[in-house]
């Protein structure tokens, strides 16, 4: 809606008509939300002053217009309110003469308050067209300015953002240096890392199971106090056979007058007769390689698998297989005229076997 203030310009309505007022009503059709369709109707009415100059010409009262039109709008800038500029052409009812005309708007509004209500100023011009075979065929022209009403558009809700869940750093858990075996020595210090044992200020020992028995010589034997494990099905000599094997090669080493020792591997009950031979072999082969490796002469060493003939244990329980997966070490040969040889069994005997 507009109502304004009007003034004619030009000749001859500036002369005869002087200010004036105008209302006019218009319904939109947004196609946009800044462009739309729009119909208008209204009034302007202009107050009469002189009479026409040409004394031929009768006086008359004061200048009114009624009009019908359609155009279109716009709002450049914003969604909402700011500036608009409008254009319609159509229907002007000028006292007893119909006549096309077109008129034209520019304004700025400003959303009053929270509702939808758009309110500002505005200034237009108003054109009245004439036909050229009238008796004064100047078209009418008017000025406008005035006041702008509007229903307008709604405001676009400005989304709240959700916030966002507080971040929650997991607890600094420092990484703790590994100890596979749990026994509170670290691998890195661990000389039997897979093997839990007891801390040493021998670097070769430390973690490592405690030391066995002195090694001793009965019968002809080399006992030590521990067996030799091995895990099933298995020929790696484990980590916690280790220090007993270090201490047997020096204990052979330190006895010249042994001149050869017989290393004997065994298996457990489970597996055929052949495989059990060759594995119990190879068993007595990974300790011999091992005693070679702490300094024992390979010459005074030889190995004999025996298979799952002479069990030590003779239950049918994992303890009991455990327990017979092994070697043992016999003292096959002396040096003639060594002092105090190992005891040897009577030539052509073999020692019992533990």
């Amino acid at each position: 809606m507009e109502l304004g203030g009007v003034h004619a310009i030009g000749e001859p309505q500036d002369r005869e008509y002087g200010p004036g007022t105008e209302g006019r009503a218009a319904a939109e059709l947004g196609l946009t939300k800044r462009f739309g369709l729009q119909i208008e109707g209204g009034s302007l009415w202009l107050a009469h002053t002189n009479p026409p100059m040409d004394p031929s010409i009768a006086d008359h009262s004061d200048g009114a217009a009624l009009f019908a039109m359609a155009g279109a709008r716009l709002r450049p800038l914003f969604d909402v309110a700011g500036p608009w500029v409008d254009a319609n052409v159509g229907y002007v009812r000028t006292g007893t003469l119909a006549r096309v005309g077109f008129d034209a708007h520019v304004g700025y509004d400003w959303r009053v308050g929270d509702g939808r209500w758009d309110l500002g100023p505005y200034a237009g011009y108003f054109q009245v067209l004439q036909p050229g075979n009238t008796l004064r065929p100047q078209d009418a022209h008017v000025l406008s300015i005035g006041i702008h009403v509007a229903l307008g558009a709604a405001r676009t809700p400005v989304p709240v953002a959700t916030p966002l869940p507080p971040v929650v750093f997991p607890e600094f858990q420092p990484q703790l240096p590994s100890d596979r075996d749990g026994d509170g020595i670290i691998d890195a210090q661990d000389a039997c890392p897979d093997v839990p044992g007891v801390a040493s200020e021998d670097p070769a020992l430390n973690g490592c199971p405690p030391r066995p028995a002195a090694v001793r010589i009965v019968d002809d034997r080399i006992e030590y106090g521990e067996i030799v494990l091995f895990e099933t099905d298995e020929a790696e000599v484990q980590d916690g056979a280790i220090p007993i094997l270090r201490d047997l090669a020096k204990f052979i080493a330190d006895k010249p007058q042994i001149e050869e020792v017989e290393i004997i591997g065994h298996a457990d009950e489970r597996g055929t007769e052949d495989y059990n031979l060759r594995l119990s072999r190879a068993r007595a082969e990974a300790v011999r390689a091992t005693l070679v490796s702490f300094g024992v002469d390979e010459t005074r060493l030889t190995t004999k698998g025996l298979g799952f003939r002479h069990p030590l244990a003779h239950g049918h329980f994992e303890d009991d297989w455990r327990q017979n997966r092994r070697v043992e070490f016999r003292i096959s040969k002396v040096r003639a005229g060594a002092s105090n040889p190992p005891t040897m069994p009577p030539s052509g005997t073999q020692g019992a076997q533990p």
